[in-house]
């Protein structure tokens, strides 16, 4: 069943000189619970009847487009939550609202989702991702147990996104491939911890798929222990993705036999 929409107001706006605009809003959802808590952003397309913020209901004509991010802030005192939005230079309407909107904005938003609580004592979690998954990564990191250890594998090149440093926690930096590549083979050289381990992988779908079929596989990672979703394409925008999404989903579960 699908969220319910409502329309929030943004309260706060900051852009970084390296593509990153974070913005604040007012209460209004639901409580943060899951590690990936996300929200969608409605945006009127190209040639609507209607601007920002989208009505509820939506008028006839072309459907809005919707726009995934993750909810990076949350005050739990006051309900405040906000996102960070990456400019990766492809031109999007994501980043093109993002780079247009101002305090005191309304924007129509749907959610929150979410699928995955960190554990109370998950031993060792693998976090992997490229630029879009940086905000999820850093909310895992934000919440691994003072007991626990990370293996952080990134992308380079986005050294401005404040990554939260924990003790226990290893950053490594692999280059950027198109395809994702680097990530896959960075994880195939990792040692498979000795206890309890937990894999937490988000990025372009052509990184995933291999690297599902590697932990559920070769290296036996349960699918209880494994939280890991496709957030992009290449060559496609996020419509023509979602569109997709399912059946490729139920390819590559298919691959490691689930």
């Amino acid at each position: 069943m699908s969220k319910p929409l409502q329309q929030v107001r943004v309260t706060a706006v900051s852009h970084d000189v390296a593509g990153i605009t974070s913005i604040d809003f007012d209460p209004g959802l639901a409580p943060r619970s899951h590690v990936d808590d996300h929200v969608k952003i409605l945006l009127p397309p190209r040639g609507a009847s209607y601007d920002s913020p989208v009505p509820i209901p939506a008028p006839t004509g072309p459907a809005p487009l919707l726009r995934t991010y993750t909810r990076r802030r949350y005050d739990p005192a006051t309900g405040a939550w906000g996102i960070d939005v990456l400019d990766l230079g492809h031109g999007g309407p994501g980043a093109s609202w993002a780079s247009a909107v101002r305090p005191g904005d309304r924007v129509t938003v749907r959610g929150p989702g979410g699928h995955w609580q960190m554990p109370e004592h998950p031993g060792t979690v693998w976090m992997v991702g490229d630029a879009v998954a940086l905000p999820a990564i850093s909310n895992a990191l934000d919440e691994l147990p003072a007991d626990a250890e990370a293996v952080v594998l990134i992308e380079a090149g986005h050294h401005s996104y404040p990554l939260p440093r924990r003790p226990g926690a290893r950053i490594v930096e692999v280059p950027v491939t198109p395809d994702g590549s680097a990530l896959v083979d960075a994880v195939r050289r990792l040692e498979t911890p000795r206890g309890p381990w937990w894999a937490f992988v988000h990025g372009q779908a052509d990184m995933i798929r291999p690297l599902r079929r590697h932990l559920r596989i070769e290296r036996g990672l349960p699918k209880e222990r494994l939280l890991l979703s496709a957030y992009w394409i290449a060559g496609r925008d996020a419509e023509g993705w979602r569109g997709m999404k399912p059946a490729f989903n139920r390819a590559m579960e298919a691959e490691s036999g689930d």
